[in-house]
């Protein structure tokens, strides 16, 4: 399945957002190490989405560019940014052919991106032609940091999808950043790992569910249609037998990891 970005423009903006203390660390991190080296840096994000990270960057008045393949994505991200966008400039394109000249960023960022390229390996040389000497490559993720009820219902999920005789596979998203940092590495380069923020997300089993059944994770887009609605009109009445309260919140402990890679001068 080729996810729609179209259709869930609005959805991810609405589940997968960052509280505004954990945005500002997050844009403190990327900001911070580039505006001691650079006197008016100029940021690009790849896969820019709707702007949960892009956004805060902006609101400091920094130079911002961002790219991503869906004009959907780009149209939500345009209607936040109204108003600020005087130093922005968005552009539909693909992370492996930038339409930007070489060294033209101080700056690249790209949170939760490598996954969704099968050809990664293209968009990652493009992200390093692009920036400039002594510029940074900064990766982010969130990643859940202890057991919840959010990561139950998943492994439910992933269950009953192996009685029906489907095996679920996960965590492309980790095996790619294994891939690109030994990339980096190969080309001489030293990424350094850190994580940037903390917080908890508190969520009802019934946000999960929807969440599973607008396939905004990407691991559900493997999953051919003819499986996937069965095994989600099994899991929500297994949740509802589950969970008296489909509106009970609990919670979700999360981290943000950066990874910076600087290139020499």
């Amino acid at each position: 399945m080729t996810l729609n970005f179209g259709r869930v423009a609005y959805a991810y903006d609405r589940t997968r957002y960052h509280p505004p203390e954990v945005s500002g660390r997050i844009a403190t991190a990327i900001i911070a190490p580039v505006e001691d080296r650079f006197r008016e840096p100029v940021f690009l994000e790849l896969g820019v989405g709707t702007g949960r990270v892009g956004v805060p960057i902006i609101a400091r008045g920094h130079k911002f560019v961002g790219v991503d393949v869906s004009p959907a994505m780009l149209e939500v991200m345009r209607y936040k940014i109204a108003g600020v966008a005087r130093k922005v400039r968005l552009v539909e394109a693909d992370a492996r052919s930038l339409p930007f000249a070489k060294d033209s960023f101080h700056a690249v960022i790209g949170v939760h991106l490598w996954h969704l390229i099968p050809d990664w390996q293209r968009a990652l040389l493009e992200a390093l032609r692009v920036l400039a000497p002594g510029g940074v490559l900064y990766e982010g993720w969130d990643v859940s940091t202890g057991p919840s009820e959010d990561w139950n219902i998943q492994e439910r999920w992933r269950e009953l999808l192996g009685e029906m005789g489907y095996e679920l596979k996960r965590g492309a998203h980790t095996r790619r950043l294994d891939e690109v940092e030994r990339a980096l590495v190969q080309l001489g380069l030293e990424p350094q790992t850190q994580a940037v923020a903390e917080w908890v997300e508190e969520r009802t089993p019934r946000q999960t569910m929807e969440i599973l059944e607008e396939r905004l994770y990407s691991y559900t887009w493997q999953v051919p249609p003819e499986v996937f609605r069965p095994s989600i009109e099994r899991l929500w009445a297994w949740v509802q037998e589950t969970y008296p309260d489909l509106d009970q919140t609990y919670p979700i402990p999360w981290k943000f990891v950066l990874r910076s890679t600087r290139l020499p001068d």
